[in-house]
């Protein structure tokens, strides 16, 4: 394992894609905190460091998505899995060497964005208007939400030997996730009913009565799309930018399940999977 470790880590460092994609988080998390300060400027409405601090979760699935299929991808295009089998290295040796690095870059480029981000945001911006507290949870939250997509994206690349094909599938993935997501904020934040209103005719003023949200979701098709909602990385995502999860301690717990059941699922089929 320390070799494979060892190994996976010196490409880590070479590799392009890893490079583009931190450079890409570090420009986000630069350019997100000037933009609220210029705009502060402009029109005179105070920002706070933390309307953008958390727009990490939204890059890190897109970045993550293309940087696991490039560079697991690229083991394959290159013979280095079978090399390894060749070599006696067990698969499952193999397959945890991958997810870790893997994980460990993205959990990077997640930190790169903050520390960008609080470099350049505290001193235009200055702290924090929700409770510090609740911003270390969100960050937290995050973190763990990049080892779940990791996890996902490591499944699909290590089981796909194609390179190109890898790399669509976790990328569309990715956007897969976060439609859902948006699709079910946009369901759940759906009022129950229509707002009364006023309006005028010949007869004077009048005053349309409040009427049910044939949209609304009610019983147990709600308690069925706020699971969703937690469960669902897409569903996190759209939570965690916007730091409005009364619960992000549940939040971390279903990631956290995510990770360890994509890769014990990866782990049984990559065993089985015939290398060609």
């Amino acid at each position: 394992m320390n070799k494979l470790l060892h190994a996976n880590f010196s490409r880590l460092i070479r590799n392009k894609p890893f490079w583009i994609g931190t450079l890409f988080m570090l420009a986000m998390g630069i350019l997100f905190p000037l933009v609220s300060y210029f705009n502060m400027m402009d029109d005179g409405y105070t920002r706070f460091l933390d309307s953008s601090f958390l727009n990490c979760a939204f890059f890190i699935q897109i970045v993550s998505s293309v940087f696991c299929g490039f560079f697991i991808g690229t083991e394959y295009s290159d013979g280095t899995v079978r090399n390894k089998i060749i070599t006696g290295q067990k698969r499952s040796v193999i397959y945890l060497a991958n997810l870790i690095v893997c994980a460990a870059a993205g959990l990077f480029m997640c930190l790169v964005y903050f520390l960008a981000h609080l470099a350049v945001g505290l001193p235009l911006l200055g702290s924090f208007r929700t409770d510090l507290t609740t911003v270390l949870l969100f960050v937290l939250c995050t973190l763990v939400l990049s080892l779940a997509l990791t996890g996902i994206y490591t499944l699909a690349a290590m089981l796909i030997q194609s390179k190109a094909i890898s790399s669509v599938v976790c990328i569309l993935t990715a956007f897969l996730f976060l439609v859902a997501g948006t699709y079910i904020n946009a369901r759940l934040s759906e009022p129950e009913a229509y707002p009364i209103y006023t309006y005028s005719s010949d007869e004077g003023l009048g005053e349309e009565k409040m009427e049910p949200n044939p949209r609304y979701l009610r019983g147990t098709e709600r308690k069925v799309y706020e699971f969703l909602y937690d469960v669902l990385p897409g569903g996190q995502t759209v939570q965690c930018t916007s730091a409005e999860s009364d619960h992000p301690q549940l939040l971390m717990a279903y990631s956290g399940l995510i990770f360890l059941a994509s890769g014990g699922i990866g782990l049984i089929f990559f065993q089985k999977k015939d290398l060609k």
